[in-house]
């Protein structure tokens, strides 16, 4: 009765009902109204309306989404709303244990108890517990090329709906180029820093550390893959490297994981990574 209603406020097709064949357009497979397009049909007439098409192409951001009155339309807040409960989601939400077991990924913890710890104390989230310390030391080969970590950063979604694809590319690429490394496990409760000290705890040579990014109001589902060369204790960002925005509107997952394995040969064969100064 709802999606009849919102259909027809729309000016959509009614929604068939229920055994009768639904209108793609209007319906998508789980059943829920799609929400409308409202970016650059809301304006009235653009003042250039050569130049709106190239905007539009040039960003997924909410620009030419009209106005009724000093408000949004209806679709645009819509639209608006639902992006802020998939970002809430993916920032709430945990990494499916199913999934890690089925890629053979071996789990640990950061010093972060639970979500509300790991989102309040972001300090405890660089930090392996020290349980997490005692399994590294007997399931990580002594002084590994390279270490290949997972964690659920601020967007477990990202993980659960792209590991499968990044990690079987990066397994194939990073084989293609020769790159030995340890086996690949994952970090509950983990952000970018606790790489260094996994890297040092195992006197890996390079590290890699790949988690969800922080969501926007427009992407929930990005990954980011952070890479560095024997870090320091004293280690800063600037000592690291990173290709972001891993989705399949952004950098698909797989030509990634492929970008990730050339840069990895890179620093490995240079022995340094990040911003380095001449002296």
């Amino acid at each position: 009765m709802v999606r009849q209603a919102v259909a027809k406020n729309e000016g959509a097709k009614p929604v068939p009902a229920s055994g009768a064949t639904a209108t793609p357009t209007v319906v998508e497979s789980g059943g829920a109204l799609l929400l409308t397009p409202d970016r650059g049909v809301n304006i009235g007439e653009p003042y250039d309306p050569r130049v709106m098409p190239g905007i539009l192409a040039a960003t997924p951001a909410r620009v030419a989404v009209g106005r009724t009155g000093t408000r949004y339309r209806t679709n645009t807040m819509l639209r608006f709303r639902a992006d802020h409960a998939a970002a809430k989601d993916a920032v709430l939400s945990e990494v499916d244990p199913e999934l890690l077991r089925r890629l053979d990924l071996f789990e640990i913890t950061s010093r972060a108890p639970d979500k509300p710890t790991f989102l309040q104390r972001p300090d405890l989230g660089r930090a392996l517990s020290d349980e997490a310390r005692a399994e590294l030391t007997k399931r990580i080969p002594k002084a590994p090329t390279l270490v290949v970590i997972y964690g659920d950063g601020l967007s477990a979604a990202a993980i659960n709906q792209h590991l499968p694809e990044f990690h079987g590319a990066l397994l194939a690429a990073l084989a293609a180029r020769g790159i030995a490394h340890a086996p690949a496990f994952f970090v509950r409760r983990s952000r970018v820093k606790i790489m260094d000290e996994i890297a040092r705890l195992t006197s890996a040579q390079a590290a890699l550390f790949v988690c969800g990014e922080r969501p926007g109001l427009g992407f929930a589902d990005s990954l980011s893959a952070y890479y560095i060369y024997q870090p320091a204790a004293g280690a800063t960002d600037a000592d690291r490297e990173v290709i972001s925005n891993i989705n399949p509107r952004g950098r698909p997952p797989a030509k990634a994981a492929g970008d990730v394995a050339v840069a990895l040969e890179r620093i490995l064969r240079d022995k340094k990574s990040g911003v380095v100064f001449a002296s």
